[in-house]
C-alpha cells in the first residue's frame, strides 16, 4: 500500500516522465481531503476506487473515471475519498502535445478532461484492465503497452522539443535566449511557440519549474531552510520565492510547511518527485 514509481521503457523516455501506482486507505495512514500545489507535468490519470472530486467555484465536483489533467498555475483543493487506487503518467511536454493531438495548450491550461474525448474506447478498456490486476508491475506493463502502441509511431522530437527538455532538466533556469536558440527558433518564433505547445510564456514555465522543484526538494527535505533550498533551485533572493508561492500555491513557504494537508503531487510528502538529487 502505498506509492509505486516505474521508469518508463527507453523507447517511450522522449515521451514519459514517469508512471506512478497509487494505493491508498485514508482510514489508516492519509487524509483525504489535500491541497495540490502546481507541477509543471500534465498527467493521464486512471482513478480505479473511490472517485476524486475538486472544489471549482466553490463546489466539489466529481471527476471522471479517466482524466486528463493539464499543469495548473494555481493550487487545487481535492477529496480523494476513503480508498484511493490509481495509475497515473506524467508526461513530458512532447508527450503530452501529442496525446492531445496537439491541442493548442493555451486553451486547455488549468482544466482537466474526460480522457475518452481523446482517447475514446481507449479509455474504458485501460480502465477496466488496471483495474482488475492487483500488483503495480502488471499495472505498469498494461499502461507501457498501450503507450508504446500509442506513441511509439510519432516523429521523433523536433529542435523545439529536444530544447524544452533541456530547459527543464536546468530547472528553468536556463535563460530564454539560449532555450530559443536551441530550439533554432527566433525569440519571438520561440515565446509563440510556448505558447501553443506549453500553454504558457518560457518565462511563465521557467518560474512554474522552478516553483516546483523547490516544494518537492522541500517536501523531500523537510530539516533543510527555504533559503537553501531556494538558492539551489535557482532563486537569487527571497522575496522572488515569496513572490512564486503567492502567485502558484497562494500563501506563503512557511504556511504551506506548516499545514500537512498541503501537498505536491503525487501527495506523499518526504518521498515525492525522486529525480531531484538532494544536496
Amino acid at each position: 500500500m502505498g506509492f509505486t514509481y516505474f521508469m518508463p521503457e527507453p523507447s517511450l523516455q522522449q515521451y514519459v516522465e514517469s508512471i506512478i501506482v497509487i494505493d491508498l486507505n485514508f482510514n489508516e495512514d492519509f487524509i483525504k481531503e489535500i491541497t495540490i500545489v502546481p507541477d509543471y507535468r500534465s498527467c493521464l490519470c486512471f482513478i480505479l476506487e473511490d472517485k476524486i472530486s475538486a472544489y471549482e467555484n466553490g463546489q466539489l465536483v466529481e471527476r471522471e473515471n479517466v482524466i486528463l489533467a493539464s499543469f495548473h498555475l494555481f493550487s487545487t483543493i481535492m477529496n480523494l475519498g476513503k480508498k484511493h487506487r490509481a495509475v497515473c503518467v506524467q508526461f513530458k511536454p512532447i508527450g503530452w502535445n501529442s496525446l492531445m493531438e496537439n491541442v493548442p495548450q493555451n486553451e486547455v491550461l488549468n482544466t482537466c478532461y474526460d480522457a475518452k474525448l481523446f482517447l475514446g474506447s481507449y479509455a474504458a478498456i485501460l480502465s477496466e484492465q488496471l483495474a482488475e490486476v492487483s500488483s503495480a508491475p502488471m499495472q505498469n506493463q498494461i499502461i507501457q503497452s498501450f503507450l508504446k502502441e500509442k506513441l511509439n509511431s510519432l516523429p521523433t522530437a523536433s529542435p523545439f522539443d529536444r530544447a524544452i527538455d533541456v530547459f527543464i532538466r536546468s530547472g528553468g533556469n536556463l535563460t530564454i535566449e539560449q532555450t530559443a536558440s536551441l530550439a533554432c527558433l527566433s525569440l519571438r518564433q520561440f515565446e509563440r511557440r510556448c505558447n501553443h505547445k506549453i500553454g504558457v510564456s518560457p518565462r511563465m514555465f521557467g518560474r512554474l519549474i522552478r516553483f516546483s522543484n523547490t516544494y518537492k526538494l522541500k517536501e523531500q527535505h523537510p530539516d533543510l531552510s527555504w533559503n537553501k533550498i531556494a538558492f539551489h533551485c535557482g532563486y537569487f533572493d527571497h522575496m522572488h520565492l515569496i513572490r512564486d508561492f503567492k502567485q502558484f500555491s497562494g500563501t506563503i513557504p512557511t504556511i504551506t510547511e506548516d499545514e500537512d494537508h498541503f501537498r505536491s503531487f503525487p501527495y506523499e510528502r518526504h518521498k515525492n518527485n525522486l529525480s531531484i538529487n538532494p544536496f
